[in-house]
């Protein structure tokens, strides 16, 4: 006669725990995937994801305000550029200009006393600007008004006028007394012309001579 096992054979145990359960308790469905006091699991990708739409955000955002600065800055630098000038000291300068405080200033020179060609043969003679004729005229007259005496001679292409200075000189070597003296002078008043808003001082001059 065979022993008897001591434990339960394991249909009974399996029955046992299927009897276990409550067949009068409701079986949930359609359960959420969360609930409180559930943790959620979060996966490498997700982390990723979040991290590229955070950069995305944040470069965007940059974009957007350089695009605005640097519209900004545009517009300020037009705004400098084109704003509109009341007085141009270049093309029009005072008769006073370039003049220090207590000289005397002399009356307005008239175009006539400025148009022509004094000028003798065989001398040479400096040429200060070669421009359009008011031009010519306004660095003649404030030369003029300095007591430099200078004359406009006009050409024959595109309306173009020389202005020369006065007195000629026999040589062009700076050595010579005479010419060394009056470049010195044209270098002063260059200087001066400069000041009052010319657009050179006049460092360009050269000697011509003069054959008639």
């Amino acid at each position: 006669m065979g022993r008897r096992q001591s434990k339960p054979a394991l249909l009974e145990l399996f029955k046992t725990e299927q009897g276990d359960v409550d067949p009068s308790r409701p079986r949930r469905q359609g359960a959420p995937a969360w609930e409180p006091g559930r943790s959620m699991r979060v996966t490498a990708g997700h982390l990723l994801v979040s991290i590229a739409v955070v950069m995305v955000l944040v470069v965007v955002t940059w974009m957007i305000a350089f695009r605005q600065g640097e519209l900004q800055a545009r517009a300020e630098l037009e705004s400098v550029i084109f704003q509109p000038v009341l007085e141009d000291p270049v093309l029009d300068p005072a008769p006073s200009a370039g003049v220090p405080a207590g000289d005397p200033v002399a009356a307005v020179v008239t175009k006539e006393a400025l148009v022509g060609d004094p000028r003798q043969e065989g001398l040479f003679y400096f040429v200060l600007a070669e421009t359009r004729l008011e031009g010519a005229l306004r660095l003649a007259r404030f030369c003029r008004e300095l007591g430099l005496e200078t004359w406009v001679i006009p050409r024959d292409n595109a309306g173009l006028a020389r202005v020369i200075a006065l007195p000629g000189v026999v040589t062009t070597s700076r050595t010579e007394e005479a010419c060394r003296v009056l470049d010195d002078r044209l270098g002063a008043i260059g200087l001066r012309w400069k000041e009052s808003g010319g657009t050179s001082s006049l460092e360009d001059r050269y000697l011509v001579r003069w054959d008639g």
